[in-house]
């Protein structure tokens, strides 16, 4: 409890702030990478191969010659404009050394300079390219951590709509259904919330959005048609301004007839399970081990 009290306390003074004003993507870009860095320090560097799937340049991270016993597709966070990219790989690799599978790490486009829907458009392309390779779809696991877990959602009714077979699950990390910030919690836990404010909203309207309606089913997929997808796992902190997009969305799920389990996570930040100091983060790992593994034995 007290490391997570330090943790909260530290991003609410030194990461928080930045949402008292909206601001600018390369201010946010600097501070994420600060934050990656010092994250790196005295830790070795997560080996990583280049590789190209469906036209869009990806990150294999593990051994590709495993891919036939399961592939997770992981799609990172960062508010559709910032990626981190030293701690995806760092939290993709020890997903490859506890399932046995490898990693395709998608680092779509960003906002602003492509905006929606060019990152979903490489999320999709890269999901089809697995598939086109001869990687079965029960033998994929799409996770999707903050911002790639609305893609993630996207990615699983287009495919559907597209006429692709569901992967064998998808993960949901801190996952923003509802971009026009109409879950109670958005207002109820600015707040509690020890990384993220209010002004996240405006801000990836500004950036990511542009005219398109926040409403939109393939911006906010709690809006979207939920039949027919595959099994679904949503992991969110109780103090999270998003902590109502997972609970609503696996509501709409479970309606639709999905099979959905739904973990959430007590006094701890967004992005919690990047963090090795919380005892969450590890239990948190530990549920997504077993839900990646119990999917690819299940098929």
């Amino acid at each position: 409890m007290l490391i997570r009290t330090i943790v909260n306390s530290g991003l609410r003074r030194g990461l928080k702030p930045l949402w008292n004003d909206i601001p600018s993507v390369g201010r946010m870009r600097a501070t994420y990478l600060r934050i990656d860095r010092l994250g790196t320090l005295g830790r070795r560097p997560v080996r990583v191969h280049a590789a190209e799937v469906g036209g869009v340049g990806v990150e294999w991270i593990g051994r590709p010659d495993a891919a036939r016993d399961g592939v997770i597709l992981y799609l990172h966070g960062g508010g559709f404009a910032v990626r981190p990219a030293l701690a995806d790989r760092r939290y993709c690799a020890g997903l490859a050394r506890r399932t046995g599978c490898p990693v395709v790490l998608v680092p779509y486009r960003l906002a602003p300079e492509f905006p929606f829907p060019a990152g979903l458009e490489d999320c999709c392309a890269a999901y089809a390219g697995l598939l086109a390779a001869g990687i079965p779809a029960h033998k994929i696991v799409v996770i999707g951590h903050s911002a790639g877990a609305n893609l993630a959602l996207v990615l699983l009714m287009r495919a559907r709509d597209n006429g692709w077979p569901q992967p064998a699950a998808g993960i949901l990390l801190s996952a923003p259904t509802d971009l026009t910030a109409g879950s109670p919690s958005a207002s109820a836990n600015a707040a509690r919330d020890s990384m993220q404010g209010p002004n996240i909203w405006p801000w990836v309207r500004m950036t990511y959005l542009g005219a398109v309606d926040p409403a939109h089913p393939e911006v906010s997929p709690l809006f979207g048609d939920w039949a027919g997808l595959a099994p679904l796992h949503f992991h969110v902190s109780d103090t999270e301004i998003i902590l109502d997009d997972s609970g609503r969305a696996a509501e709409r799920a479970r309606q639709a007839g999905n099979r959905v389990t739904l973990s959430i996570w007590h006094d701890v930040p967004h992005s919690f399970y990047y963090m090795n100091a919380l005892r969450e983060a590890w239990r948190c790992r530990a549920e997504v081990v077993a839900f990646v593994t119990d999917a690819l034995r299940r098929t």
